[in-house]
């Protein structure tokens, strides 16, 4: 995601294990009520028959992936590495998620939750890749590592055999065409610019020229007029649907920003236009705007 000079001169770049597999996948559903999907409490009886929930095996490819970010990603190693197939040698193991958290934790002063968004499987020559964000989240900042994992099935249960981490492509050296913009990610890039890293300045890049609507710097402004009401307040992107678009040439989306305050927590609705690789409008935000 894109930072601005000032962020870019306080925060470095993470460790980086592997390079860029391609856009993420166009469609994939963004789940992104954070937090929403906990893990079951442990039994009430200290008997040796009831067992804890969480080391039970995933048996779906959605709940292995999430298990295996998930708890690399939050300090409980052991259960990430039992997610694992047997003989895996992921490019990205637990060890490796506790580093990438332990990079953000001394960046951002501390982590006081980590937050996770996965998407739908995507069937693969390697078995069911699918795409996850990790949020690691202090005092309002937040910072976002993208990932793909990768999952197999054996007898009914699954497990995780490959994880990489997201990078941006470095620029061809032989002049070849830049891979296509996925729409959906270009616009979510562009809410979290704003909504998440606050960062209008990086949002105002991804404008169209001919950028119609709501600017990126009108947007942070009424969030930070929000904030100064009702606290210090963390910033999500909920949700992000395609919508119908009257013009051929603009894919459109309905999405749906959520700011959680000290004081109080609301939802706002918007709608965003992407053109080619640039955002073309952006409209809604009643009772924020």
């Amino acid at each position: 995601m894109a930072v601005n000079e000032a962020a870019e001169a306080e925060f470095a770049d993470p460790p980086r294990k592997w390079g860029r597999v391609g856009t993420l996948t166009a469609g994939w559903a963004i789940i992104l009520a954070l937090g929403a999907w906990v893990a079951p409490g442990f039994a009430a009886s200290g008997s040796e028959e009831n067992n804890d929930p969480r080391d039970e095996a995933a048996t779906d490819a959605v709940g292995a992936a999430w298990s295996y970010l998930r708890y690399g990603s939050n300090e409980d190693l052991d259960r990430a590495e039992a997610t694992l197939c047997d003989g895996a040698d992921p490019e990205l193991s637990p060890s490796d998620l506790d580093e990438i958290r332990q990079f953000y934790d001394e960046q951002l002063g501390g982590i006081e939750r980590v937050d996770l968004e996965v998407g739908d499987p995507v069937p693969s020559s390697d078995g069911i890749d699918i795409a996850g964000t990790v949020s690691y989240i202090y005092q309002g900042q937040q910072r976002h590592e993208e990932f793909f994992v990768t999952v197999q099935e054996n007898d009914g249960t699954f497990c995780v055999t490959n994880t990489v981490q997201a990078q941006d492509e470095e620029p061809s050296s032989a002049g070849t065409t830049s891979e296509a913009v996925d729409p959906q990610s270009l616009a979510a890039d562009y809410l979290r610019a704003i909504v998440v890293d606050r960062e209008p300045q990086a949002a105002s890049a991804l404008q169209c020229s001919s950028f119609s609507g709501i600017e990126a710097e009108d947007f942070d402004a009424a969030v930070a007029d929000w904030s100064t009401t009702n606290g210090s307040t963390t910033g999500y992107l909920n949700s992000l649907e395609p919508a119908q678009s009257t013009e051929s040439s603009i894919t459109m989306f309905d999405a749906e920003v959520k700011l959680d305050g000290e004081l109080n927590i609301e939802t706002f609705a918007f709608q965003l236009g992407v053109q080619g690789d640039c955002v073309a409008s952006l409209e809604g935000g009643d009772g924020l705007i």
